[in-house]
């Protein structure tokens, strides 16, 4: 492990324990290209879920899941918009009026309505 050893604000310039330097913005892409998807020196990975959850406290867990149980509801009523009930009577109105105009034009047709 090389640690930093100074930090040339004028020649902005990085300079490590082992005596190399590197120059500023090669030092922030690489740090960066490091730190992608770690966290607190760990890199993550969804199975570590289960293994971070167990380090947590009772109430953080407890409210994780009342959390998730809410998402879970929120998913599972997104595609129940309208009832059962709903959908008959919107299915009955459509019909209704589209049969008010079929035989309006049947009619109109026959010459029964001017």
């Amino acid at each position: 492990m090389v640690d930093i050893s100074s930090i040339d604000k004028q020649s902005r310039t990085v300079f490590f324990d082992d005596g190399t330097k590197i120059d500023y913005k090669r030092f922030i892409d690489k740090f960066r290209l490091f730190m992608q998807g770690r966290i607190a020196g760990e890199t993550l990975y969804p199975a570590d879920m289960e293994r971070f959850m167990r380090r947590t406290s009772s109430k953080n867990l407890t409210a994780l899941m009342k959390g998730k149980k809410m998402e879970g509801y929120m998913e599972g009523s997104m595609d129940k918009f309208l009832t059962r009930g709903m959908k008959i009577a919107i299915g009955t109105i459509v019909t209704i009026v589209f049969l008010g105009i079929v035989v309006f034009y049947f009619l109109k047709g026959q010459g029964v309505i001017p």
